[in-house]
């Protein structure tokens, strides 16, 4: 019976995050990629915490990649995003020497997070893409919350 009651809370937590995805017009997969983010990095609200801070680092570095080789392709072609790219990543790899952001394919979410969702460089962009992130947390925290207490109920 337990295991039933936890599928029911992933199923509720899942339709949760969906309706507030569209309720709101926010892109639902950036929810979804918070939830998994919560799971694979750690099941803790310090843990997300500093992931979330490191994704959303890597969703203002796509931003400048996007800003800096749109200017660097007027004047060298098919090879400014590349050099944009090749920039940012060594500054992703010296940042990723810190103590506290330190995990390289959180950086990576935040940069698919912001070049999947098409968005035009905009604070309100960049605004709906953390309210998402941010959401899509909770989101995993309430059904890992839920989860543990019918564990707990066995």
């Amino acid at each position: 019976m337990t295991n039933l009651k936890q599928a029911l809370s992933l199923g509720c937590t899942g339709a949760l995050a969906i309706f507030i995805a569209f309720y709101f017009a926010l892109p639902p997969w950036v929810l979804f990629i918070a939830w998994v983010s919560y799971h694979l990095f750690g099941t803790n609200l310090k843990t997300a915490f500093t992931i979330l801070i490191q994704q959303l680092f890597g969703i203002l570095i796509a931003m400048l990649i996007q800003y800096t080789g749109a200017w660097l392709s007027a004047f060298i072609g098919a090879f400014g995003f590349p050099l944009a790219v090749f920039i940012a990543m060594i500054g992703v790899f010296y940042i990723s020497k810190l103590k506290r952001l330190n995990t390289i394919p959180a950086y990576f979410l935040g940069l698919i997070t912001w070049f999947s969702s098409g968005f035009e460089i905009a604070v309100q962009s960049l605004f709906i893409l953390i309210l998402s992130l941010v959401l899509g947390y909770c989101i995993a925290a309430l059904d890992t919350f839920l989860h543990n207490k019918l564990a707990a109920k066995k």
